[in-house]
């Protein structure tokens, strides 16, 4: 008796039963995601991560210059350690890995061999922080470039910048178009920027300007013009994010006060606008002709105002004076912990020099070349080996030549091979190219095939490479030569 009444309770008052809800199309849309998704789920665990940890971008592609870094960017956050362990390069390369964020970097330790191909290769297997893989092997190639040769010509005119190749030098491109001329220039560590200081012939003021050579861009980096000074000299840090250059101000609106002495200046180029700001924030500290070392943790700066070379260490704000009558810099040693530089003797009515070595890791200062020896010794220039220099030579005894000629001195037995002598010629400013193998140099033709003083002589280019001995001229008219790596 309850049950009947209970059923009579869920009837309505009409007596009649509704019919049953059908779905509408709403309705079944909803239910097949439902069971796409359910589908979805149970293929991924049925079949686990297919996809894993991707690479998102590499590089150099194709090719490269010497002085590259090789990077990998993935697409999560890495367990660093099972990416390195794994990584090879073939031909194998020294270096070491830095990274920045989800980019390994690794950076050779020293310049890769031009002309070589390279492959990197990533195994599968490398994890994320989250534990999911690199599920197949990753690996891409490039060929490393030839170095290049920068240059002004024409000397004796307004110049530009100009681009050589070593293989056809006659095919040279100019890349800089200044109706005005270019005053100096350097090119960034990994060859891809060049930064020169362009003169304006209204207000005898120079500005500071960086051109890409891969896009052709062009950026003005400095304000001298607006700001009533005059800047020159840039010269890049090894990490290529930052210069260093010489500046005057002209301090029109002060008067009787005059032009300052020269300064060197910071320009942080990692910054948009780039921001700059004096090296020493004492004023009574001047300097001219900075010099980077390798690591970029000290620059070297002649002050006259202090009578030597000033060594200033970014690590610790530490300033290292270097007593020197000669007035240049020197150069400092790949790893910044040695100076070499000329220093003067007066001999009689004559003005001659040789080389001294400060070591400031062993805090010893001496001599690198014989002060008694009829001989003068200058422009010293570390190769990129840490031990070798090539240096400007004039013997004075019968070994006379009107010139300097180029020598290589190994530092550390003291032995000296010449390189390049001919008497015809003086020899000035040169540098070595990246791997430390060749070296491109200004020459000046004093004399005439017959010995004879030449009116006619202008600056040239030229390039020796030490592996075989080779001497190639480069350009004519032309002086202020820098690497391309």
């Amino acid at each position: 008796m309850e049950t009947k009444l209970r059923e009579m309770d869920s009837v309505p008052e009409s007596g009649k039963v509704p019919p049953a809800r059908r779905l509408t199309r709403f309705d079944w849309t909803v239910l097949a995601v439902i069971g796409l998704l359910c589908a979805a789920l149970a293929l991924t665990l049925a079949l686990g991560d297919r996809v894993g940890v991707r690479v998102l971008a590499a590089g150099p592609l194709n090719s490269a210059h010497s002085t590259d870094d090789i990077f990998i960017q993935f697409s999560e956050d890495m367990n660093r350690a099972s990416v390195e362990m794994r990584l090879l390069i073939e031909p194998a390369l020294e270096g070491a890995f830095r990274w920045n964020g989800r980019m390994l970097i690794f950076a050779p330790a020293r310049a890769m061999t031009p002309g070589t191909e390279y492959t990197v290769i990533l195994p599968r297997g490398s994890k994320s922080d989250g534990q999911r893989q690199t599920l197949a092997e990753y690996r891409f190639s490039f060929r490393v470039g030839m170095p290049r040769v920068a240059y002004l010509s024409p000397a004796d005119g307004l110049p530009n910048v100009w681009v050589a190749s070593l293989d056809h030098p006659q095919a040279a491109q100019q890349v800089t178009f200044s109706p005005s001329g270019i005053y100096d220039f350097s090119v960034s560590p990994e060859g891809r920027r060049i930064a020169f200081s362009e003169l304006d012939p209204l207000s005898q003021s120079a500005e500071i300007k960086v051109l890409n050579l891969d896009t052709g861009a062009l950026v003005q980096v400095t304000n001298c013009t607006a700001e009533d000074s005059h800047c020159t000299n840039p010269v890049w840090r090894p990490d290529g994010n930052w210069l260093a250059y010489e500046r005057i101000d002209f301090n029109n609106d002060l008067g009787s006060v005059g032009v300052s002495p020269t300064r060197i200046w910071l320009l942080d180029l990692s910054v948009n606008p780039p921001v700059t700001r004096p090296l020493f924030d004492d004023s009574q500290l001047l300097g001219y002709g900075p010099q980077w070392s390798g690591d970029g943790q000290r620059i070297a700066v002649f002050d006259n105002n202090t009578g030597g070379i000033l060594i200033y260490s970014f690590a610790d704000g530490g300033l290292i004076t270097v007593p020197s009558r000669y007035g240049t810099t020197g150069t400092l040693s790949p790893d910044g912990l040695r100076l070499v530089f000329p220093e003067m003797i007066l001999d009689g009515n004559q003005t001659r020099a040789y080389l001294r070595i400060a070591d400031f890791g062993r805090s010893t200062f001496e001599a690198l070349t014989a002060p008694d020896e009829p001989i003068d010794d200058t422009m010293p220039a570390w190769n990129s080996d840490g031990r070798r220099l090539a240096i400007g030579r004039r013997y004075l005894d019968e070994r006379f030549t009107r010139g300097a000629q180029v020598y290589m001195l190994d530092t550390q037995n003291g032995e000296v091979t010449a390189l390049v002598v001919d008497a015809r010629y003086t020899n000035g400013f040169f540098s070595w190219d990246a791997t430390g193998d060749r070296l491109v140099i200004q020459r000046f033709p004093e004399l005439d095939e017959f010995g004879n003083p030449n009116p006619f002589g202008r600056p040239e280019v030229w390039v020796y490479d030490t592996q075989g001995g080779l001497l190639t001229q480069i350009a004519v008219n032309a002086n202020r030569p820098r690497w391309i790596p």
